[in-house]
């Protein structure tokens, strides 16, 4: 089940496997449990579209969504210290961490299960073919970064 899980990920995505540490170093139950086990609290406008997709990939990984909408999302990204030069459309917590924009589920799953010391880790802007931004089969390389609460950034994953 926890390959099926891995390789959902990969497919609904349409995101080639990740450049940083492979996802099969890391206990495959571990993976499993990480998502089956973790709600997160999704905050976004109530106009993007492109944010329901994204829900939609997560709760394809086995997420439980709590999904809200709200008007002032540049509050949201200050109250939970989203960097400006990271910011995206979308802001989620999931235990301690913050999730900024489009992020692969398999990359939540691999926060969830490592535990780095960051505050979260994030996506800037809306890369075409990431999750929730998909275009056929055509990936806009992007770099997932962790960041840390002086904003210090850090590449966490690579996609293309």
């Amino acid at each position: 089940m926890a390959i099926g899980l891995v390789v959902t990920g990969f497919v609904v995505t349409g995101c080639s496997l990740s450049k940083g540490p492979e996802l099969s170093a890391v206990n495959n139950d571990s993976v499993e449990r990480a998502a089956i086990t973790s709600e997160i609290t999704v905050f976004r406008s109530p106009t993007c579209s492109c944010c329901g997709q994204w829900i939609e990939h997560m709760e394809a990984a086995g997420f439980q969504v709590k999904d809200n909408t709200i008007e002032d999302m540049t509050a949201v990204k200050e109250q939970y210290g989203v960097p400006a030069n990271l910011a995206s459309c979308h802001t989620t917590i999931v235990d301690k961490y913050v999730i900024e924009g489009h992020i692969p589920a398999a990359d939540v799953q691999r926060l969830l299960t490592e535990k780095p010391d960051v505050t979260g880790i994030a996506v800037p802007g809306m890369p075409i073919g990431s999750p929730g931004m998909e275009s056929g089969s055509y990936v806009e390389p992007y770099t997932v970064f962790s960041f840390l609460e002086d904003g210090t950034t850090a590449a966490f994953a690579e996609h293309s």
